[in-house]
């Protein structure tokens, strides 16, 4: 009898664990996959002339103004990514564009940062940029950041990165507004801004 009543016991107890572990299946959610944020450089096409002294220059097809672009970041509040210079390559580099070459009479746009990035939402893109020299002509114009300031520039504007998808982020740069000339030196200050964020696939 007594052997009977702990094997009845048994089998509920059985029963129930079945039942209990059966309903405890554990799910884990797959981690999305990561979208590609692309971010370009190109001058302001109207932009295209500077006073040195009491000459007007005008840009021409053999002029240079040297920007070298470094440690880029993309914000999502606190929150950020490092930017990469290509997305199959994630190193960090300092890389010098000519912001004044041309291409079919119109500034050249250049891929400064292309890189995998979670999903989700940003605010804001981060990145150093300092100027170089200056060749207009006959005229050579070393510039250099004012003393006590930052080469790092932040842009705010909100845009989305979608799993498997491309967003692309235009930055536009006044090559000539961006130079000031202070005594015997010519500062370099850049004028930025945001001017197109594209979706595609």
């Amino acid at each position: 009898m007594f052997k009977h009543i702990k094997t009845v016991f048994l089998l509920i107890f059985l029963v129930f664990a079945f039942s209990y572990f059966s309903n405890c299946t554990t799910s884990v959610e797959p981690s999305p996959l990561p979208g590609v944020l692309k971010i370009t450089l190109q001058s302001n096409p109207n932009d295209t002339l500077i006073i040195v002294i009491r000459d007007t220059l005008i840009v021409g097809p053999e002029d240079y103004f040297g920007n070298v672009v470094f440690q880029g970041r993309v914000f999502s509040g606190d929150n950020y990514a490092f930017l990469f210079n290509e997305k199959d390559n994630p190193k960090q580099e300092d890389r010098t564009y000519n912001i004044l070459e041309r291409i079919d009479n119109s500034y050249a746009k250049y891929t400064i940062f292309e890189t995998y990035v979670p999903p989700g939402e940003y605010d804001r893109i981060q990145f150093g940029i300092k100027g170089d020299l200056v060749k207009l002509g006959y005229f050579e114009i070393p510039v250099k950041m004012p003393e006590g300031e930052s080469p790092t520039q932040t842009l705010d504007r909100t845009f989305k990165v979608e799993e498997n998808k491309l967003t692309e982020v235009s930055i536009q740069i006044k090559p000539f507004e961006s130079v000031t000339r202070y005594r015997d030196s010519y500062l370099f200050r850049p004028v930025l801004e945001i001017t197109d964020v594209t979706y595609s696939n």
